[in-house]
């Protein structure tokens, strides 16, 4: 911000109400569309927020989803002007990518505070980022999550004309976003730390708000089975988790599954729909479940489990904990940060089982890791999220 809008106030010595864009190319359900929402949510009462988007949403089924209580009068919406195919597709979303930040720079100069809903963006300009996860540095995202089978992924000749296509189309800024102009805020201490070791760049840490309230539902009462929560696709390993909990049954243990979630890739859910036929009745398919239905469901149950490798920030493993459940999570990315306890960490499939194993043997340690694990949720609430994200952008808009 310049000088001049510093000082430019409102009557009665209030600072005016800044201009503050926020940016997603595409609304859909997952953890950057959370704190888009959420952000929006918070600043809205301060400030003048814009939404930009290169798709269609709706707003309703979105704080369906989410929680916010957002109306259209609350803050703009600009559509990036998108071919229908690049705004409708799931595919070449590097292409849309780089449509995109060539429009948000084209109109950054029209706000005070730029917000990147996703990642980092070339407004050509300093801004705020929020960084979720590596999905925009092809080593990190290869060696995370390898690509699924397709032609544009596998076909070397047809991804090198594709790069080359998306280079032409971008147009960068040639501004080095990570040379300390910009503010990248980190989603978990993991995030933080890559930033750090990998581009050289201080990340302060905001984490995600996990928004819901959940039945309190007495652990005796709850159902001896497990919740698996988010959206299906293949990173989320839903696969391990059937394995997994299938050899625990071997072992002894009654327990069940239900799986909730959907997912845009319809051969991954197939092949999960058809796994868990095979597995017989003890694992439920349940779908897309939200508000109280999805809240009741997660707080019966007395256990969940979150497969995904090197997430950064699983929101889902936090709404679990926060219904209740004691989660076993993968030992990577943001999730030894979130659950803190040794004992539901694994490597692999192997001491998955072994771990599970042990703890439902002892029945009487459950409850007290229960109670640490809702403890260690509460700092993820709405509340502290809004306090914080208000506070930060007041901080930068006087930088």
């Amino acid at each position: 911000m310049t000088g001049e809008q510093e000082k430019d106030q409102s009557p009665g010595n209030e600072p005016r109400r800044l201009r503050v864009a926020i940016t997603h190319v595409r609304l859909g359900w997952g953890g950057s569309e959370k704190r888009v929402l959420w952000s929006i949510q918070a600043l809205k009462d301060h400030h003048d927020v814009t939404l930009i988007t290169a798709g269609s949403y709706d707003l309703a089924a979105l704080n369906n989803y989410y929680g916010t209580d957002l109306g259209a009068s609350d803050f703009h919406s600009i559509q990036v002007p998108l071919p229908f195919f690049l705004r409708s597709s799931s595919r070449m979303a590097a292409i849309r990518g780089a449509l995109f930040q060539r429009f948000c720079r084209k109109i950054a100069k029209d706000y005070d505070v730029l917000i990147s809903g996703y990642g980092p963006t070339d407004f050509g300009r300093p801004a705020i980022h929020f960084i979720a996860d590596f999905s925009w540095d092809k080593e990190m995202r290869e060696a995370l999550h390898p690509y699924p089978p397709g032609m544009i992924y596998n076909n070397r000749r047809v991804r090198s004309v594709y790069i080359k296509l998306v280079q032409l189309l971008s147009k960068p800024s040639g501004r080095d976003l990570f040379a300390g102009g910009d503010l990248m805020l980190s989603v978990s201490p993991w995030v933080s730390q890559v930033m750090r070791e990998r581009f050289g760049t201080a990340s302060p840490v905001l984490p995600s708000p996990v928004p819901g309230k959940f039945p309190p539902i007495p652990w005796e009462r709850k159902q001896y089975g497990f919740v698996c929560l988010g959206r299906l696709s293949p990173e989320k390993r839903i696969e391990d988790i059937i394995e997994i909990l299938s050899a625990v049954r071997h072992k002894g243990h009654d327990i069940h599954l239900h799986i909730i979630g959907v997912g845009g890739n319809e051969a991954y859910v197939d092949s999960i729909r058809l796994l868990a036929r095979q597995h017989g009745s003890w694992i439920n398919m349940e779908g897309l479940k939200q508000g109280k239905e999805k809240a009741a469901l997660l707080a019966e149950h007395a256990f969940g489990i979150h497969a995904c490798r090197g997430d950064a920030f699983p929101g889902a493993l936090i709404e679990m904990m926060k219904a209740g459940c004691v989660v076993w999570a993968h030992n990577s990315g943001g999730q030894p940060d979130i659950l803190q306890t040794p004992e539901l960490l694994y490597e692999d499939k192997a001491e998955a089982v072994k771990k599970i194993d042990q703890l439902l043997r002892e029945p009487e340690r459950l409850k007290p890791i229960q109670g640490r694990l809702q403890q260690l949720s509460e700092k993820y609430a709405v509340e502290r999220y809004i306090s914080d994200i208000r506070q930060i952008v007041e901080d930068w808009s006087r930088e």
